[in-house]
């Protein structure tokens, strides 16, 4: 199993130290996989203990076993270059397989009762997602909101309502930014809709209701700094959540 792939099965058990760790491991990947614990623990500023304890959390001996799967990873990178094709879509298949089995009434309530809807993007791909699913709403008759900005300001918190819904669109869930975003609307009981690769991520805990997505990540040269990660399957979900709300609006005229 991928080191993501444990991260994601354990997230519950992860505390801000360990979410800290994973994130300068998975942004240095080659050098962690011949690092010292010592050497992990000074750069990322923690104790070796706490380094151990984070590799016991994903459900491993220790932190020889957690260098192990990091060298795995990067081997899975050289040789999925062979393979991109079944990798990628093999990706987009688990997407489909996932959000066949998501029950979207509750969602589709959460969006037909709200009094507007605004939708945003954390990120360049994550804003395009954004403004797709804008665009399939109208089509729908419907309007969507979307934030088209890096982040939320704060004049955004001077409009929106409790009665409104914010879908926001985040691919791990974890940045500081839509942390507290999410958070802010909560303290408003503005409710959140979230699209994320995390399952049990912040801001799928800060959400009302989470639309979870996998993504496939190409390494180009076996270094995490020059890669690819298919985000496609946001415009998967996004397309299947406006069938999904129109078949609801649809059942709901006839009832």
């Amino acid at each position: 199993m991928r080191l993501e792939e444990l991260v994601n099965k354990n997230y519950e058990l992860l505390n801000q130290n360990d979410l800290h760790i994973w994130k300068y491991i998975q942004a240095h990947k080659k050098a962690c996989s011949s690092m010292s614990i010592n050497e992990m623990a000074k750069l990322c500023n923690v104790s070796r203990t706490t380094i151990l304890r984070f590799a016991k959390k994903l459900s491993l001996e220790g932190y020889s076993e957690l260098k192990v799967h990091l060298k795995w990873d990067l081997e899975y990178s050289i040789n999925m270059a062979d393979e991109v094709t079944e990798v990628i879509s093999g990706g987009y298949i688990d997407v489909i397989n996932e959000i066949t089995k998501k029950d979207f009434q509750p969602i589709c309530r959460l969006i037909y009762g709200a009094g507007r809807v605004f939708v945003f993007g954390s990120g360049d791909f994550q804003m395009a997602a954004a403004k797709h699913l804008k665009r399939l709403f109208l089509h729908g008759g419907d309007c969507l909101y979307d934030v088209d900005s890096i982040t939320i300001n704060k004049e955004f918190f001077k409009i929106v309502k409790p009665n409104d819904l914010v879908i926001l669109i985040s691919l791990n869930g974890e940045s500081e930014a839509i942390v507290s975003t999410a958070m802010e609307l909560k303290l408003m009981g503005v409710p959140v809709i979230s699209i994320s690769k995390m399952k049990n991520s912040t801001l799928a805990r800060l959400s009302a209701e989470n639309i979870y997505i996998s993504t496939s990540e190409i390494h180009f040269d076996n270094q995490s700094t020059h890669s690819f990660e298919a985000t496609a399957a946001l415009y998967i979900v996004a397309e299947l959540l406006f069938v999904k709300y129109n078949l609801y609006k649809n059942q709901l005229r006839q009832g």
